[in-house]
């Protein structure tokens, strides 16, 4: 599905994404205003890191496109579509009660808490949430992530730049989404972050866990569970898409580079780590 050549809206039951992270020069929000203005969806889930506090507390960075996405939600919000919102470790200041106390005073269209259950069309039932607190480096070593953030920095310009140079398609980012992969990877590993996913999705007898976080967009089964991870706005541009006839599909915004992953009904077996 190429958002960029839509000319109406495509309506659809979910959207589900994660990690735009407004605020930070980096975010490709002008893609995701794309793709929102490509939708009409009865629910969007927007599971944590919307806004990167860490940039905007730092250095105030916002621009006008960050407006039309917020303009694009109220107006979605004002057309019955249902807006929830998960804080991520970016965006953790919404995860203060008074805070949250004081939205709701505001009556703003979108209910915000940790987690949700989701419940596919087709009877499915998934744990929402943003997944940084089963990364052992973010409940614990927080400075590490900090840090990590302003040295990844360097990279990503000079991927932006070697894409204008070489006229690359697709993210200009792509290769610093093959590097965060590798990282992540060892997150994963040292943080037992799929084990952590799937007995917390057994807890709430879940038939899987939808997150973010990782920046990672993939399906992975787990003994019995699904584990889906939405992707991000900065190196992939991707969201989780539940279409009128109860497909829920892993789309990418460079529908010619990557092809959409189903996840129900599959038509290959996963294979792609959360």
């Amino acid at each position: 599905m190429d958002f960029g050549e839509i000319s109406q809206e495509r309506r659809v039951r979910t959207i589900i994404v994660s990690d735009i992270h407004l605020g930070c020069r980096f975010s490709q929000a002008e893609h995701f205003l794309t793709f929102l203005k490509s939708v009409r969806p009865e629910q969007i889930y927007v599971l944590g890191d919307f806004l990167d506090g860490w940039k905007l507390k730092s250095r105030w960075h916002w621009t006008p496109v960050y407006t039309e996405i917020i303009d694009r939600l109220f107006e979605l919000a004002e057309g019955g579509t249902e807006l929830y919102y998960t804080p991520g470790n970016h965006d953790e200041f919404l995860r203060i009660p008074e805070i949250q106390r004081m939205l709701e005073k505001c009556q703003l269209p979108f209910r915000v808490q940790e987690e949700f259950v989701y419940e596919t069309q087709g009877g499915q039932r998934f744990v929402m949430l943003h997944g940084d607190r089963f990364d052992i480096v973010e409940q614990n070593f927080q400075w590490v992530s900090v840090l990590m953030t302003y040295l990844y920095a360097p990279l990503l310009l000079l991927n932006s730049w070697l894409s204008r140079k070489t006229r690359r398609n697709g993210s200009r980012y792509a290769m610093c989404a093959f590097l965060k992969n590798q990282a992540k990877s060892a997150v994963r590993f040292f943080s037992h972050f799929e084990d952590k996913l799937r007995r917390y999705s057994e807890l709430h007898h879940c038939d899987g866990i939808i997150c973010g976080h990782i920046h990672t967009p993939g399906v992975k089964k787990s003994a019995g569970r699904t584990l889906i991870n939405t992707g991000d706005w900065v190196e992939n541009c991707t969201a989780l898409v539940e279409r009128q006839n109860g497909e829920l599909v892993l789309e990418s915004f460079f529908s010619d580079r990557v092809a959409p992953k189903y996840v129900f009904p599959a038509e290959v077996e996963p294979t792609v780590a959360v």
